[in-house]
C-alpha cells in the first residue's frame, strides 16, 4: 500500500513539473508589451505569446490565455483579443497578420518595433 501511495505522490510531482515547464513554454516572461500599447493583462499574454514564437495558433493562444482555469470560454474569444489588440497596436506601427487556417502572427515590422 505504501508503495502504491509512493508512486502517486511521484507520478503526482512529475505531472506538476510537466505543467510548469508547459507553461512556461507557452508564457515566457522575457517579452513584455510597452506599457504605452495600454493592453488589458489578457491581451498583454496574447501579445508576449505572439511575440516569442514565429506564430501562435488559437489553441495555444487559449493555453496561454486559460491554462490556469478549469473552464475556458469559445475558443472565438481568441479573434475578440486579436480585433481589439489590432486597433490598439496600429498606432505604433505594430501589425498581427492572420495565417489562415493555422493562426496568428506579429507582422515582421511589428517585430522591429517590439525589439526596439
Amino acid at each position: 500500500m505504501d508503495d502504491l501511495v509512493d508512486l502517486q505522490r511521484d507520478r503526482i510531482a512529475f505531472l506538476e513539473e510537466r505543467v510548469r515547464q508547459l507553461e512556461e513554454a507557452l508564457m515566457p516572461a522575457s517579452v513584455m508589451a510597452p506599457i504605452e500599447y495600454q493592453l488589458t493583462a489578457n491581451e498583454a499574454r496574447v501579445f508576449s505569446h505572439l511575440a516569442s514564437r514565429d506564430f501562435g495558433t488559437k489553441q495555444s493562444i487559449m493555453m496561454a490565455l486559460y491554462s490556469d482555469r478549469a473552464e475556458e470560454p469559445e475558443i472565438k474569444i481568441v479573434d475578440v483579443f486579436v480585433c481589439k489588440m489590432r486597433r490598439k497596436l496600429k498606432p505604433f506601427g505594430v501589425r498581427i497578420e492572420t495565417i489562415w487556417g493555422q493562426g496568428y502572427r506579429l507582422a515582421r515590422p511589428g517585430m522591429a518595433e517590439v525589439a526596439a
